[in-house]
């Protein structure tokens, strides 16, 4: 039986949300890497933005309106880190040595310097394109691949935090995601989410860097 080109990308597109609980499935639970975990899903994200050519970035910022907004919304994004620092004696497991965690999957010494610097300057780039781009919907209301957007998180965040502060986390991502995806629908374009995405990745990634130092 042929399959249709159409029927192809139809496919891809209901399996395409399942590629980062693949990557961190074997990268932090198999492999025991952050850096197989990343590879294998920034891999698999370009393989479906290349197949389908999903690589634009739709209108560019043009209005004062757009800059306030981008500027409000890094701002925004940039305080999750902040609360992460402060937090973190309420969210971390009991036994949990960060420093030693981090080690184990492969974040130390320069790595780990060159690791965080990928993490807020590739990243957001192509989960932007990937989960708002690609797998973007015009929907107000939340969608199911806001659903899967949050949910591969939450496997990373099982082995740091209590499972309180996962259900917690999970919900505060489905949001994250569901205006993200709001903010490239009505500013038709994915620059505002990237920008926000980077910095709020920066700042993630920055208190956990501090954090594990302060250990």
């Amino acid at each position: 039986m042929i399959i249709s080109t159409q029927n192809r990308l139809s496919y891809l597109r209901h399996i395409a949300p399942i590629i980062p609980y693949v990557a961190v499935l074997m990268g932090l639970f198999i492999f025991q890497s952050a850096w197989v975990s990343i590879a294998l899903y920034h891999l698999g994200m370009i393989i479906v933005l290349w197949f389908t050519r999903s690589w634009y970035l739709g209108q560019p910022i043009k209005t004062w309106h757009d800059v306030i907004v981008l500027i409000f919304m890094i701002f925004i994004s940039f305080t999750a880190g902040v609360f992460i620092y402060w937090l973190w004696p309420l969210l971390k497991l009991a036994e949990l040595l960060l420093t030693t965690e981090l080690s184990d999957l492969g974040l130390s010494g320069l790595p780990w310097l060159i690791f965080i610097v990928y993490y807020f300057t590739v990243n957001p780039i192509l989960e932007e394109l990937f989960w708002r781009g690609y797998l973007g919907s015009p929907s107000h209301f939340v969608v199911l691949n806001d659903i899967w957007f949050a949910g591969y998180h939450v496997l990373v965040l099982l082995s740091f935090i209590q499972t309180g502060w996962i259900v917690f986390s999970f919900l505060i991502l489905v949001g994250t995601a569901w205006l993200w995806r709001q903010l490239a629908r009505r500013h038709r374009g994915l620059i505002i989410p990237i920008a926000s995405h980077a910095a709020a990745d920066a700042s993630i990634i920055g208190a956990v860097y501090l954090l594990a130092r302060l250990v």
